[in-house]
């Protein structure tokens, strides 16, 4: 929202008006607007030492919390978990949500509450993945007993917000995406029509250089039965999910016509989430220099449901690689 502000100046006899543009402060997600709202929080606020707050190139609040871990931690060993317990942190200490569900998941093993205030991002600290079930954090301090949090692995918990939140958000962010130039296309002589899996796999999978363009037509399956469809680029569609922290397999299903169908899932370990991309190419279409492909997505599906999805959708069984 931008609102425009109109100063007067009068000087010698004129009346002098030109507009002083305020734009509104924009947020990642709503748990982060509550907190901002509920602290009082302004754009000097990123220089208190008792809060970290980062924002994107563009302004936008991708997180606030209370400072837990280092920022070499953070770039060495990258997880969606340093966020989430330092702004679980922050709701526990200032009360920013009525409902405390999402902090009675955490487990102290050893120590409370109180012991977590008390670290600081130069307390040692060691974070272990459970069998992609929990998180398992630990700080070693000098003089006193080691301080062990455990969490969940689940996405929602996680993003401290809700399916249907992260999937408008999904798709807000993914049609604004900008791919990185150095992404190219795929060679023409990499391509043979006369084996549409291997083509397949090496367009979707691979970035050689060359002229090959792929549009995409995807049709979003939000919960709730609702849906949206938005035009991308491929570059588009694998850069964004792989800046999220998403890994992807590819699997041929075959050949209907002059259709070729193939499964590309976007698999996220760390947050325990995926993203079916069920895609449709035409097999006259596969030696062009510019093809289209259609495709439906499920966005966020939990992990332990990946199977039982892909197996409904295909009549076949998921790839091993997600597990």
């Amino acid at each position: 929202m931008r609102r425009t502000i109109i100063i007067s100046i009068l000087s010698a006899g004129m009346l002098l008006s030109f507009p002083f543009e305020a734009v509104a402060q924009t947020f990642k997600a709503s748990h982060l607007q509550r907190a901002y709202e509920r602290l009082h929080l302004t754009k000097s606020s990123a220089s208190r030492p008792d809060l970290t707050i980062r924002t994107s190139g563009d302004g936008t609040i991708e997180h606030i919390g209370i400072p837990l871990f280092s920022t070499k931690m953070r770039t060495l060993l990258p997880s969606p978990i340093y966020d989430y317990l330092e702004y679980a942190l922050l709701d526990h200490k200032y009360h920013i949500n009525e409902n405390t569900l999402q902090q009675q998941k955490i487990r102290f093993r050893n120590g409370s509450w109180t012991d977590l205030e008390s670290i600081t991002p130069s307390d040692d600290c060691t974070i272990d993945n459970r069998d992609d079930k929990w998180y398992i954090v630990r700080w070693n301090r000098q003089g006193k007993a080691p301080l062990t949090v455990a969490v969940p692995i689940d996405y929602e918990l996680l993003a401290n917000s809700s399916r249907k939140e992260m999937e408008r958000n999904f798709c807000r962010d993914l049609k604004h995406y900008q791919p990185a130039n150095d992404v190219k296309a795929n060679s023409p002589q990499s391509v043979d029509p006369g084996n549409p899996e291997e083509t397949l796999s090496t367009i979707l999978m691979t970035d050689e250089s060359g002229g090959v363009t792929v549009d995409l037509s995807l049709q979003l399956l939000f919960a709730g039965y609702s849906k949206e469809t938005v035009g991308i680029s491929l570059p588009q569609w694998m850069g964004y999910c792989r800046s999220v922290g998403c890994t992807p397999y590819y699997m041929y299903e075959g050949t209907t016509g002059d259709q070729a169908a193939a499964v590309l899932l976007m698999y996220n370990r760390s947050e325990g989430y995926a993203h079916l991309l069920f895609l449709h190419a035409p097999l006259s279409r596969l030696a062009s220099p510019r093809q289209h492909y259609t495709g439906k997505v499920y966005m966020f599906i939990p992990t332990t449901n990946v199977a039982d999805l892909f197996a409904k959708a295909t009549g076949q069984s998921a790839p091993k690689h997600y597990e």
